[in-house]
């Protein structure tokens, strides 16, 4: 191994970092903070999990503008002023006492979000690395689960004896101490970057569609699907699993355990299938990834079986959170790298619409009926839809031109 070859797994290692610290701690801590912030304010299920829902829409809405800019500067900047947003927007929250500042820290945190992990991350990931992409992805990614599944003890450890306020508040400290310093010391973009002539000439030399080829292209609206599906059924799920938990007689210590352990092994799951992909194909492993998610969620609505709630843990734990490595390695397949930015910013809208949606269906359907049965299902199905459209992707390299992908 080369001194490039080092640095390029010392980027990885601090993109696991960020991505445990600002991705684990702002998006997948939510659901042990719900019930406590529930009781405390007395709102209805719906309008709490409008906060995740101003999260998920303003870290989606903003990954248009994050992939324009990772186009034209380095990426070490976007990461490092998505860091020190996220935490911004966790001392905000842990100061709330109304819902509009509530939703001011969401979103400002969902900004944070957008900015400083998955887009970025996966962009500097596929520009450095080629023969070993899915693996270098697949251990870069694991970091937003091993950090739901550390953070999410810290933060029912803290609740429980601090309060909520302070659970916000001290997740924000380590990213700007930790997280940003490793950024700024070891993250570089993209392997050329001395002019903007010359960062276009090497991004036009690279294989893939251009933005226009790629919008008349079937696989960019299958992979659009495809993510709109995982996020509605899996952020809306994660993030009323605890609740349900606790809903059906588990205690808050339990439920996060619980929900500790499918974030573990979620990010064993991320590695297996970034290796899979390597040899399937990332459409093939992201179809039957979704699949074992919506069998995982389905398992979920028998958990008051102890034996039922074990292998939900195993079945949804090791495939919920495979689709964040593999959607970036679909992207790369069959849209290729030339405009692998700006590409993966207008498919992540319909990623956020999903995340956006969502949580409040959940919640709406909770609300309407007093049980997740409805919604556990609604998220399965939404994920069966989500397997088929990743199936129709077309390889970049399978069409002998690129006519032959588009929607005509």
């Amino acid at each position: 191994m080369n001194a490039e070859e080092r640095h390029n797994w010392l980027v990885v290692a601090a993109l696991f970092v960020t991505l445990f610290l600002v991705f684990g701690s702002g998006y997948n801590t939510q659901s042990v903070f719900f019930t406590p912030v529930l009781r405390y304010f007395g709102w209805s299920r719906a309008r709490l999990s409008s906060l995740q829902t101003a999260l998920a829409l303003t870290a989606g809405m903003s990954v248009p503008l994050v992939g324009w800019l990772l186009d034209r500067v380095q990426a070490r900047a976007v990461i490092g002023v998505g860091i020190v947003l996220a935490a911004g927007g966790f001392l905000m929250a842990g100061r709330a006492h109304s819902f509009e500042a509530m939703t001011m820290a969401y979103v400002l945190l969902g900004l944070g979000i957008g900015a400083g992990t998955l887009l970025p991350c996966s962009l500097v990931v596929a520009n450095v690395f080629s023969d070993q992409r899915g693996r270098a992805l697949g251990l870069t990614m694991a970091g937003t689960t091993v950090g739901g599944m550390i953070m999410t003890i810290v933060a029912n450890y803290i609740i429980g004896r601090a309060g909520w306020r302070a659970g916000y508040i001290i997740l924000a400290v380590p990213m700007i101490l930790i997280a940003l310093p490793m950024v700024l010391l070891l993250v570089r973009a993209q392997p050329q970057r001395a002019s903007r002539a010359g960062r276009d000439e090497a991004s036009n030399a690279l294989p893939g569609l251009a933005i226009a080829e790629a919008l008349r292209a079937r696989s960019f609206w299958m992979i659009a699907a495809a993510q709109f599906c995982f996020a509605f059924a899996v952020t809306g799920g994660s993030l009323h699993t605890i609740p349900f938990l606790i809903v059906i007689g588990y205690t808050p210590t339990s439920a996060a355990l619980v929900f500790s352990v499918t974030m573990g092994l979620a990010a064993l799951g991320k590695i297996v299938l970034g290796f899979a992909a390597e040899r399937t194909g990332s459409r093939i492993a992201l179809a039957a990834n979704l699949i074992l998610i919506a069998i995982g969620q389905i398992l979920l609505l028998g958990a008051r079986s102890p034996a039922m709630l074990i292998t939900y843990a195993a079945v949804y734990g090791l495939s919920s959170g495979a689709p964040l490595a593999l959607i970036p390695l679909a992207i790369a397949e069959s849209l290729g790298l030339k405009r692998f930015g700006s590409l993966s910013g207008l498919a992540g809208v319909f990623m956020t619409i999903g995340a956006g949606t969502g949580p409040v269906v959940a919640g709406f359907l909770f609300d309407v009926t007093k049980s997740y049965q409805m919604a556990f299902e609604l998220f399965a199905l939404i994920l069966v839809l989500g397997g088929c459209a990743a199936l129709a992707c077309v390889p970049l390299e399978s069409a002998p031109d690129r006519s032959s992908a588009s929607l005509a």
